[in-house]
């Protein structure tokens, strides 16, 4: 089994979902009673000081620190790493070519859910970093051939406080989770045909049935990958 690497802290509720989920699916795929657990390293950054650089648009400073977590990665045994945070991937380009470790983007593992369920038209609920920027919606455009919608105007504000104000400090209300189905329904009457939960701490509030078509949680494609590829050369046991 490959060795997993996590930059983690981004914030620190998510982390402890991909810990969980990647941990999960070992245990299921490997048998053997569920005993097993991931070959896995965490590296964890001060979100404090990401967040600050991320509003004053210092991209490269993110970069720069998230890339220092990375090659604590490599220095304690990762074969590949992953980034916990959808929005830090706008810092990708800077994280990728410092960092001598084979890297899985957040959008990828999440395009190919939507192309294999045979969607075209995606409504994206992000930071607003995430629904602005390019990283996620130009990726998804360019490299996948996918329309994609975001979230607008109080349904954008919505989503956006709720990260920075309550989901990056583990804090689940169930009126915040009312404005979130709001959103979803919003994006549904615009023609959306999935919904994609684009923020690793959305999976929290956000259920299944939240929406009247499919959610894509990032957070859980980007273990699943992460699992896919640490079993990559593991012969899986039956059941």
């Amino acid at each position: 089994m490959k060795t997993i690497g996590i930059v983690g802290g981004l914030a620190w509720p998510s982390s402890v979902v991909y810990y969980r989920v990647i941990n999960e699916l070992i245990g299921r795929r490997l048998g053997d009673g569920g005993l097993h657990s991931a070959n896995l390293v965490l590296a964890q950054t001060d979100f404090a000081e990401i967040e600050r650089n991320q509003r004053l648009g210092r991209w490269d400073i993110v970069g720069e620190l998230i890339a220092a977590q990375g090659n604590k990665l490599k220095a304690a045994g990762a074969d590949f790493f992953l980034v916990a945070c959808n929005t830090v991937h706008t810092a990708a380009e800077y994280v990728e070519g410092a960092v001598d470790l084979p890297f899985i983007h957040i959008v990828d593992p999440t395009a190919r859910q939507i192309l294999e369920r045979g969607f075209r038209t995606v409504g994206l609920l992000g930071s607003r970093y995430t629904m602005t920027g390019g990283y996620f919606v130009d990726r998804l455009r360019r490299r996948y051939g996918l329309r994609v919608l975001v979230a607008e105007g109080e349904h954008q504000d919505d989503v956006h406080n709720a990260l920075y104000e309550e989901l990056a400090k583990g804090i689940v209300r169930p009126a915040t989770r009312d404005r979130f189905k709001a959103a979803i329904a919003d994006l549904v009457d615009r023609g959306a045909e999935v919904v994609i939960l684009g923020c690793t701490e959305f999976g929290m509030l956000v259920e299944p049935e939240d929406g009247t078509v499919p959610v894509i949680d990032t957070t859980r494609a980007h273990a699943e990958a992460a699992v896919d590829m640490a079993l990559a050369d593991v012969r899986l046991c039956a059941g």
